[in-house]
């Protein structure tokens, strides 16, 4: 397809001969008085490529849509080439913007207002950046050793030896012929009792210590994504090996399965979580189900800071239960999420903080008398950029979790009892990093 003449004199007579770039405004039209010598200096830049390879190409847009004059800026030469070898800088929503607000003076201009041609910095407008991090509050403060009944090799039946008390978590790793966890192992009755072949050989570690040794910090790590198994389970999901993403298992098979949760601007709403997709032209079931999915990791972002990270995700089954055949599966997955820009995926980000939330403003996991607390709120900045025009705007109500009352106890009584450090540092044996 090619620009149709019609369009090309819409878009030149609506810019008054003028770059619309931001404090550019240079006029299109060189003219040299000396040598009475013309020259248009002009270049049609399209907002969204005619191509899906080229510069923003893959935003979607219908092809015979990619040549109108809605998806056309005139630009001088210099800043066609900024916005074009810059795409992630210049998006398309900036470049719609900037097209409107610039015809607009134009026709002012015309109409017998003064033209004013803005500074950059003018326009610029602060919006909230909202990241897919979620910042921890509090993290267990030590890690409990000794030596295991069982090896690294026999993790299912030592899994079947855990007593778990009522509403805790029970994470632990098996390594180098030792158990560690986050309960205490000295106390008695703890529910690592039946792994443990000796408690005069418990070891408590400072969890500061083990993150400035890269090995223990890997252990640490795999300690808090063991947390996160636990959390994930109670919530009804499950949890896929090979990709590292957890997912929603169907209730009963066959049949869809939905949640209800907080979206990004309404109280409540519910959602399909397992669904057999329909074909649009002859209204009968695709051969595979959709489930929606999700990666969390725990991240060390500072001396003493870490994150958890949320990556909504998809999974694919035959039935809803039967694994989907690899070669076909990820085909499939990138075509659905090729779909997803930045608003669906707040959306996304949205749906599964408060699906594991259960909409309170904090995660907790109970680890006996340690606790990890994740905070619901994005973490998130302020960014300055020329922004969207209000048609493209897109709102955010519940982007903060507030405390109330409730929420308040429950964080009281946490740290309430959450005993004080009351070893002595000559209790800690730490010989054993020499193992």
């Amino acid at each position: 397809m090619s620009i149709s003449d019609k369009d090309k004199r819409l878009l030149f007579q609506l810019s008054g001969n003028r770059c619309a770039f931001p404090g550019c405004g240079r006029e299109l039209t060189f003219v040299d008085g000396a040598n009475g010598i013309q020259s248009g200096i002009s270049e049609i830049a399209h907002i969204v490529a005619e191509s899906r390879q080229g510069p923003r190409g893959s935003y979607p847009l219908q092809e015979a849509d990619r040549d109108a004059y809605s998806n056309l800026i005139l630009l001088c030469a210099d800043h066609h080439k900024v916005v074009d070898d810059h795409p992630a800088s210049y998006p398309v929503e900036m470049l719609r913007r900037w097209k409107l607000e610039h015809e607009q003076r134009m026709r002012q201009a015309t109409e017998g207002v003064s033209l004013t041609i803005h500074e950059p910095n003018s326009a610029y407008v602060v919006e909230t950046l909202y990241s897919t991090l979620l910042p921890i509050e509090d993290l267990p403060r030590h890690i409990f050793g000794a030596p295991c009944r069982f090896d690294q090799s026999d993790m299912e039946n030592a899994k079947k030896a855990v007593v778990i008390p009522s509403g805790e978590m029970t994470p632990f790793i098996i390594r180098e012929g030792r158990i560690y966890c986050f309960q205490d192992l000295n106390k008695e009755g703890n529910p690592f009792s039946a792994l443990v072949s000796g408690t005069s050989q418990v070891t408590r570690y400072h969890a500061q210590d083990w993150w400035l040794d890269p090995n223990r910090l890997l252990w640490y790590t795999d300690l808090l994504n063991q947390a996160l198994h636990k959390l994930t389970g109670r919530r009804g999901l499950g949890w896929d090996k090979e990709h590292k993403r957890y997912y929603f298992k169907p209730t009963t098979q066959g049949e869809t399965r939905e949640v209800t949760y907080r979206p990004l601007n309404q109280n409540k709403t519910t959602r399909k979580v397992v669904w057999q997709p329909i074909t649009k032209k002859t209204g009968l079931p695709k051969s595979f189900w959709f489930h929606a999915a999700v990666s969390l990791r725990f991240h060390k972002v500072g001396r003493s800071q870490w994150c958890l990270s949320i990556h909504p995700d998809m999974h694919i089954t035959q039935d809803g239960v039967s694994p989907y055949p690899s070669e076909k599966k990820g085909s499939r997955i990138t075509r659905k999420k090729s779909r997803m820009f930045n608003y669906e995926l707040l959306g996304e980000l949205q749906f599964w903080r408060d699906f594991l939330s259960d909409g309170k403003p904090r995660i907790v996991f109970p680890l006996g008398n340690q606790r990890i607390i994740v905070s619901s709120n994005f973490l998130q900045a302020d960014v300055r950029w020329p922004g969207m025009p209000d048609e493209f705007a897109k709102p955010f109500d519940n982007a903060q979790y507030e405390d109330d009352l409730f929420s308040l106890m429950e964080l009281n009584f946490i740290k309430e009892n959450i005993p004080d450090d009351d070893y002595d540092e000559d209790e800690d044996d730490e010989s054993e990093w020499d193992e």
